[in-house]
């Protein structure tokens, strides 16, 4: 076996070696999300682990930081090596000089003055990192959001499994009920047939709402940025419905004028613009350097000839000006459209603002109004059990008592989740801290 195919091999098993390494490591942190139950910071803190979209966000603000210490190199001094050979045809076959000249020197240039190139130009790139954080926490504040959503929509379906559940016991109760009357003569077959659709309703409902509840998990779990075949469990109680004040309209605009990072970031971007322009312009002016050799220049192969020079360069921009000042035009015109992306950018926000606003407004509205009537058709479903159960009602009153409530149930479950919707989305709209779990 040559040395190079047994490298090769080297190489492979250590690059199998590595793959299992990371793969078991994945492997184990998902079996450590398999089966447990997730509160929902829990399932932001993984989320936000685990999100594609987190990690490029950080890689190019990563990119970025980079940018700063290459820009930086401008204020350092430059040192080249060169060696070099040249052959030159003798005009006389006569001439004592050889044709032969080899040349080795080291080269070192420093720039003086650059009419502040490289300072706006390092400048430039650190705004362009703060451009980069306020992306990175946009993306962040939408994977909180998309999780906040999907927790809450887990949660709706489990509380209207809950339902569900409830309704097809009441249903089976009413069945019993129906049978116990029948036997007795005091009702009618009709009513016994009735009931047991009642209770097939009931049965395709719950199987439903269970197919709606692992649905909701999956799409919780893509939000996580996990597979969504991953199986868990989530923990919280229901929001309270009366928590959240709806604070002022004009309050929370101000809120998000000063914190949405779309809107900062926009900011960002005018002042690394103006830099732009401030660093294209410096092309306009001299630039000073200085510049020094020292090598050996001889026509043996082993030169012995020592020679240095110093010197200072003056360049100053003649015809490239032209060049340049079209290049201002183009960052002056970069500068404007940023201008109105500004401008854009706070319509959108005052827009996403006003809709977050008054689906609270309306979620909180509806609330109450649940509420009662939750309370009213419980009472009714009372009134008509009793009813029935003294032969003084019939079935159907029983099935439309029985549905009302259970539509009463359906709605208050949702307002209540609608709240909690509502203020995740209005928190979105203001770049406000969306980590906080409701208990």
């Amino acid at each position: 076996m040559s040395v190079v195919n047994s490298a090769r091999i080297i190489c492979v098993g250590f690059s199998v070696l590595f793959l299992s390494l990371f793969n078991s490591h994945a492997y184990s942190a998902l079996n450590e999300i398999e089966g447990k139950t997730l509160t929902l910071d829990e399932c932001i803190d993984i989320g936000l682990q685990t999100n594609p979209s987190a990690e490029i966000s950080l890689q190019n603000l990563k990119g970025h930081q980079e940018r700063v210490g290459e820009a930086k190199g401008g204020y350092y001094p430059s040192f080249k090596l060169s060696s070099s050979y040249a052959y030159t045809t003798p005009l006389d076959s006569r001439a004592a000089t050889s044709p032969d000249l080899y040349d080795t020197r080291f080269y070192v240039k420093q720039t003086l003055y650059d009419a502040g190139a490289t300072s706006n130009l390092v400048e430039g790139a650190r705004q362009n990192i703060r451009v980069q954080e306020y992306d990175v926490r946009k993306i962040k504040l939408d994977i909180v959001l998309n999780i906040k959503g999907a927790f809450y929509e887990a949660l709706k379906r489990r509380d209207l499994l809950g339902a569900a559940k409830n309704s097809l016991d009441s249903a089976e109760k009413h069945l019993e009920q129906a049978k116990a009357l029948y036997g007795e003569g005091l009702s009618p077959r009709s009513d016994v047939i009735k009931t047991e659709v009642q209770v097939s309703n009931a049965r395709l409902d719950l199987i439903k709402a269970e197919n709606a509840l692992l649905f909701a998990k999956a799409n919780l779990a893509a939000a996580m940025g996990l597979s969504a075949a991953m199986t868990f469990e989530i923990k919280a109680e229901a929001p309270d419905p009366q928590t959240p004040l709806l604070p002022t309209l004009t309050a929370t605009m101000a809120h998000a004028y000063d914190r949405r990072p779309e809107v900062r970031g926009v900011k960002a971007k005018i002042e690394s613009a103006h830099t732009s322009i401030k660093q294209i312009e410096s092309g306009l002016y001299p630039n000073l350097s200085i510049d020094a050799s020292y090598g050996w220049q001889e026509t043996n192969f082993i030169p012995q000839d020592r020679k240095w020079s110093v010197g200072l360069t003056v360049s100053i921009p003649v015809f490239e000006r032209l060049t340049t000042q079209s290049k201002i035009n183009q960052a002056k015109a970069n500068l404007n459209g940023t201008k109105a992306v500004e401008l854009q950018t706070l319509r959108n926000v005052e827009l996403e603002v006003r809709q977050a606003w008054l689906s609270l407004k309306e979620a909180l509205e509806r609330a109450g109004v649940t509420k009662k009537t939750l309370e009213q058709a419980g009472e009714d479903m009372r009134v008509s059990e009793g009813r029935y159960k003294e032969g003084l009602g019939n079935v159907l009153e029983l099935i439309d008592a029985q549905t009302a409530l259970t539509q009463a149930k359906t709605n208050d479950i949702v307002s209540i989740y609608d709240i909690a919707n509502a203020k995740a989305k209005l928190d979105r709209a203001t770049g406000e801290d969306m980590r906080k779990e409701t208990k």
